[in-house]
């Protein structure tokens, strides 16, 4: 028979390996229900979309507590960004951010962001991205893809025009070969503003500037430094043509993996991100007109009354085909600090 130490010794020893195996199945258990997600873009580690997903990654893995990790792949998966849509539409990748301008093959309004001077100044741009306007274009862009879009933010297209030869004035676009996405609204754009467009693959346009192919592009001093094309252009015109943007996406085949709570750790996470990465933008914009300036490049700053008056026929055209923009932009309009005020104050300002 057995002596009493030894049936509590037993009863201790079963409990004992009741706890290590629960709380080695617990670990299992754990380690089973990690979710990797992976985050696509198609720009390198310098540019905006590269904060955007490590503050992403950052923000997720710090509030799920380690259940969700995130693998960024910058700029490695492919350079197309219509591949890269295809990518996400398979589920290859889980998250991933998309100039918005490669979005119109699936729905054409997202080109009324496009249009030139939409936004007055940067403080009008900051209250429209937040309006009722933008954020029926995003439902909208979300059920024709087929994708969730979790957020909108600023692309470094149209902030100024960089070239071989200096723009001083609208005149001085005459004959200068241009090269932009070949978006059509884009293309209208610059030529109602006199520039000669011309395609050329985004891969080639260093030595397309090189070589005298083209004379131009359309993005800001940032970009131009951080693709080392400030190497073969000599000039920069700030002109804040477009406010160009950049939707980040998740996969509905990512959304499957994730339960409630996670799925609201990571709509939180890209609306920060993308608050973080649209105000760097801007910073950054800013700083480098000042570093071009040092190191002797040419900066201007033409007067944009006539380009925002070539503009008008970019408007004439696409309201045409697309008649509900004329409302949408009044909408817009109304949003902007620099000029609205009460009833009372009869118009003037202070």
């Amino acid at each position: 028979m057995l002596s009493n130490k030894s049936i509590y010794f037993k009863r201790w020893l079963s409990v004992l390996l009741v706890m290590a195996m629960v709380t080695m199945f617990g670990v299992i258990d754990a380690q089973a229900k990690k979710i990797t997600l992976k985050f696509d873009h198609q720009n390198n580690t310098f540019d905006a979309d590269q904060l955007l997903a490590e503050t992403f990654k950052n923000l997720v893995e710090k509030k799920s507590n380690g259940e969700i990790e995130v693998t960024i792949f910058p700029g490695t998966l492919t350079n197309s960004e219509e591949e890269a849509i295809e990518f996400l539409k398979m589920g290859s990748v889980d998250i991933g951010a998309t100039s918005a301008g490669h979005i119109a093959g699936y729905y054409p309004d997202i080109q009324f962001l496009q249009l030139p001077y939409l936004f007055k100044s940067m403080e009008h741009y900051k209250v429209a991205r937040r309006s009722g306007v933008v954020n029926e274009i995003m439902r909208k862009v979300s059920e024709a893809t087929g994708l969730i879009a979790l957020g909108i933010y600023s692309d470094c297209n149209g902030f100024a025009i960089s070239s071989t030869t200096p723009i001083t004035k609208i005149e001085d676009a005459k004959g200068v070969k241009l090269r932009c996405m070949q978006n059509p609204l884009f293309v209208d754009i610059y030529k109602d503003f006199g520039f000669t467009v011309t395609p050329t693959d985004w891969g080639e346009l260093y030595t397309s500037l090189q070589t005298g192919l083209v004379n131009a592009n359309d993005l800001g001093v940032y970009c131009n430094y951080i693709f080392k094309l400030k190497e073969v252009v000599k000039s920069f015109a700030i002109l804040n043509q477009m406010w160009t943007q950049k939707i980040i996406f998740i996969s509905t085949k990512a959304l499957d993996k994730l339960n409630d709570r996670q799925r609201d750790i990571v709509a939180d996470a890209a609306k920060s991100a993308v608050e973080l990465t649209d105000a760097w933008q801007y910073v950054r914009e800013q700083e480098f007109i000042k570093k071009a300036e040092k190191e002797g490049y040419t900066v201007t700053h033409p007067d944009t009354t006539p380009f925002k008056k070539a503009s008008e026929k970019v408007y004439a055209k696409w309201f045409k085909k697309n008649s509900h923009w004329k409302a949408w932009y009044d909408e817009i309009q109304l949003l902007d600090p620099d000029v609205a005020l009460p009833v009372a104050y009869g118009g003037k300002r202070d």
